[in-house]
């Protein structure tokens, strides 16, 4: 076993993660594809090996406490270059996890990488969640929808709750600072037809935290006005 799968299964160890030598190879082969697709298409800013690995490979992966079911339907809301679903999709082989994102280009290079590598409970989707809410084919259909994406817990809140299926949860990656952006979400939240059930710590580094997951459970089915055409959304008050 060469050091990086090493230092990828010790650091998962030290962070109550679990990584088996065949994941570590997947995640450690997926980095690097990543990382030598990145010279030509902007899928991460992130280039240093060793905060790849923090910061993309096991900060995805401490949704694994959260999500209960190993055979989750996942629903990755702005995957950008795979996080979290990658990651997931890797550690958890009975799930089927979809990557949304509205950038088709970076949605064919993970495809792409994950057909090379046999990641095979992964498929595509291209669109914007706010037009994908509204279709029968995806609307409340997925048992767990997360999202790393940098919107505001609100908006986010309405791009992925009407995707989630009612007795499912909706996992939000947000930064430290999350406390305001909560508060301001709560209602919109309720009115979406979720309950807010607990803010969990993430990746623990350099003594401090890079996110907080927030769960949410959805407990009712979402109303049809939601979600919004994505002007509205973004212009326009919540309607409480």
């Amino acid at each position: 076993m060469n050091n990086r799968l090493e230092k990828l299964i010790a650091l998962g160890n030290q962070v109550e993660i679990t990584i088996n030598q065949k994941q570590a190879e997947l995640l450690i082969a997926y980095m690097d594809k990543l990382l030598e697709k990145n010279k030509h298409i902007n899928l991460t800013r992130i280039t240093d090996e060793d905060e790849f690995i923090r910061l993309h490979l096991l900060d995805s992966l401490t949704l694994l406490k959260l999500i209960k079911n190993p055979q989750a339907s996942i629903l990755d809301v702005g995957t950008g270059g795979g996080f979290p679903g990658i990651p997931l999709a890797i550690l958890l082989e009975g799930a089927q996890v979809s990557l949304m994102d509205s950038t088709k280009k970076k949605l064919k290079v993970v495809q792409a990488i994950a057909e090379e590598l046999g990641i095979s409970n992964v498929q595509i989707l291209h669109g914007r969640a706010e037009e994908l809410g509204q279709n029968r084919d995806y609307r409340e259909k997925y048992e767990v929808v997360t999202s790393r994406a940098v919107a505001n817990l609100t908006l986010l809140s309405e791009y992925c709750l009407p995707l989630t299926k009612v007795g499912g949860q909706f996992l939000s990656m947000k930064g430290r600072d999350y406390q305001e952006e909560l508060e301001s979400a709560r209602k919109p939240i309720t009115v979406l037809g979720g309950q807010i059930v607990e803010i969990e710590k993430g990746l623990l580094l350099q003594s401090d935290y890079v996110h907080v997951i927030i769960n949410v459970k959805k407990i009712i089915a979402t109303p049809n006005l939601f979600p919004r055409i994505n002007g509205k959304i973004k212009k326009e008050v919540f309607p409480l």
